[in-house]
């Protein structure tokens, strides 16, 4: 019979001094992790669904207000209202705003999007805007994540199924579970030489995307003139399908901007060498050009252009530029003596509202006429007021705040 092996007292000390050391690296990794610099409050209970109204109301009335510096225009997911400030997320309750969770890092936010019933949120770390939570809209629940290389700003859209994260050298697109569908422009470390945009001392001067495509503007050093690139996913991330667009005679600080994005269109505001709206296929075709009675006033173009219903509205800075769903020109909300849009519109009910100076317009979406106006208070200089609509309520962005109005 073979006689057992002993431990002997060196075998126990090498035994505990791994354990140890195995122990002080996972301290070590919680540490720096974001869990631990984490702190998440989820509901209690989930958000109940909104039910779509089904007339816009005579009369709204003010709900409550709520600070949100990192929201670019109001944001409701899984019926509940995002207000982002600081280092925190809050899921509020469109008709009280009180808070029904929280979700929190120990450093400053860059913004907040959305896709689909998610939350997403992006941090920085040394490397930039790229520290990205999914937040589940009704529960608070924390959902995906991920990290990447990014620029130290960031400007975040989403039309619903899809987040662009758009900074001046680099740009990303998300799908829902937070996948990278598509990324261009530089990178930290260059593995592959043949990637479209690295190296070329390019500017990305404004991007708007959908779930199928990404546009951008650039100025780039070697080219006098902007140029329009149309990008699409393709079999590896980091390598889409590129057209590059002249536009002649458009300099970089023209204040040329991409619109919208739908499908595979862009819409583009092009102010050389008189302002029009110029539409684009995806081979760089220019299919459709709508001339500007005057040039816009400069707005942001992140507030500036919303999705209501199966339209685009486009605040220029006193009138409002509508569009269908495939970016064909539809018709202009305009000033007049005394009322001014104040903002882009959303659609409740199936009727346009946008903000006025007077109050909330109604609006016949087909033609544009005019149906009624809501009193509502907008002060001095408040715009842009940007919208959007759950159930009968109301939820405006203007600069930092969100005001919310109910019948």
């Amino acid at each position: 019979m073979v006689r057992p092996e002993r431990r002997t007292k060196g075998d126990l000390v090498a035994a505990a001094t791994i354990a140890l050391v195995v122990a002080v690296i996972s301290a070590l990794f919680w540490w720096n992790s974001s869990a631990r610099a984490t702190i998440s409050r989820p509901a209690t209970s989930p958000a109940p669904n909104p039910v779509p109204a089904r007339v816009v109301p005579d009369t709204l009335h003010p709900l409550w207000t709520a600070v949100s510096a990192r929201t670019l225009s109001p944001i409701v997911v899984g019926g509940t209202v995002l207000a982002a400030d600081g280092t925190t997320v809050e899921g509020r309750d469109p008709r009280t705003g009180q808070t029904r969770w929280t979700f929190a890092r120990d450093t400053e936010l860059c913004g907040v999007s959305y896709v689909y019933d998610l939350a997403v949120a992006v941090y920085p770390d040394i490397r930039g805007c790229g520290q990205v939570s999914g937040i589940n809209g009704g529960t608070g629940h924390r959902g995906a994540t991920r990290t990447s290389y990014a620029d130290k700003h960031v400007v975040l859209s989403s039309n619903g199924s899809a987040v662009l994260s758009a900074g001046p050298t680099r740009l990303e697109l998300w799908r829902s579970d937070l996948v990278r569908m598509l990324s261009y422009g530089e990178i930290d470390a260059r593995v592959k030489p043949v990637n479209q945009g690295l190296g070329t001392g390019c500017t990305l001067m404004s991007a708007a995307a959908s779930d199928e495509a990404v546009s951008v503007l650039e100025a780039c050093r070697d080219q006098k003139d902007l140029r329009l690139t149309l990008l699409k996913p393709a079999k590896e991330e980091d390598e889409p399908d590129t057209k590059n667009v002249p536009l002649p005679g458009v300099a970089p600080d023209s204040e040329a901007r991409v619109l919208a994005v739908s499908g595979t269109t862009t819409a583009v505001y092009l102010p050389t060498p008189q302002p029009e709206i110029a539409v684009y296929d995806d081979t760089g075709t220019m299919v459709a050009s709508t001339l500007l009675k005057k040039a816009p006033l400069l707005v942001n173009p992140a507030q500036a252009v919303t999705r209501a219903g199966d339209m685009f509205t486009w605040w220029t800075g006193d009138s409002v530029e509508v569009f269908d769903s495939r970016l064909s020109y539809r018709y202009s909300i305009n000033a007049s003596a005394a009322v001014a849009p104040l903002g882009p519109g959303a659609m409740m009910a199936g009727r346009l509202l946008i903000p006025l100076t007077n109050g909330i317009g109604v609006y016949d979406p087909a033609n544009g006429a005019e149906d009624r106006v809501i009193t509502v208070e907008h002060p001095d200089g408040s715009g842009p007021v940007v919208p959007t609509v759950t159930d009968s309520k109301v939820i405006e962005q203007r600069g930092a705040a969100l005001v919310a109005y109910g019948p």
